[in-house]
Parts: structure tokens; C-alpha cells; sequence
């Protein structure tokens, strides 16, 4: 079987998770906090986070938000694909 190359696959889970978080980003702009967190409550298994969520947010925010999304789906990739390698030429 082929090596994953853990750089691109760290790139590109990074992209997704960041078009994920740009996709959420208008979601909130568009819909009312209120469903947007009901939404959310359902998704985390009840778990309410109407009070903690942020019902205004500023450029800065986002960007420092888009940027560790990015960087948490780059890391989970290059581990993700570190591990593919090194089980797979071990099974």
C-alpha cells in the first residue's frame, strides 16, 4: 500500500477543518444566536452552550480563529498520517 505523505495531509485537513469553521462563521452572521446555539446544544449531546457563546465577534477574533482551527486539523493530519505509516508497515 502507499505511504501517506503527512504534510499534505496535515495541509489539507487543515483546509478542511478551516472551510468548516468559514462555513460555521456564516451560519452565525446569518441565523439568530438562539438557534444557532440550540443547534449546536443538539449536536454536543445536550451539553448547553448558550452561555458561553459569543454574541458579537470582531475581525481580529476571527482570524485568530480561523488560524487554530487550521493549525489544530494540520496537527491532527500529520498525526493522523504518522501513525497510517508507521502501523502499516508494522501489520
Amino acid at each position: 500500500m502507499t505511504k501517506l505523505k503527512p504534510n499534505i495531509v496535515a495541509l489539507s485537513l487543515g483546509l478542511t477543518f478551516l472551510i468548516v469553521s468559514l462555513i460555521c462563521l456564516i451560519l452565525i452572521a446569518v441565523f439568530p444566536i438562539g438557534m444557532m446555539a440550540r443547534s449546536v446544544n443538539y449536536m454536543a449531546h445536550g451539553i448547553d452552550i448558550s452561555g458561553i457563546a459569543m454574541k458579537t465577534f470582531t475581525a481580529g477574533s476571527v482570524i485568530i480563529g480561523f488560524i487554530e482551527v487550521f493549525l489544530l486539523g494540520a496537527i491532527i493530519g500529520y498525526i493522523f498520517a504518522s501513525v497510517y505509516n508507521w502501523t502499516q508497515e508494522r501489520f
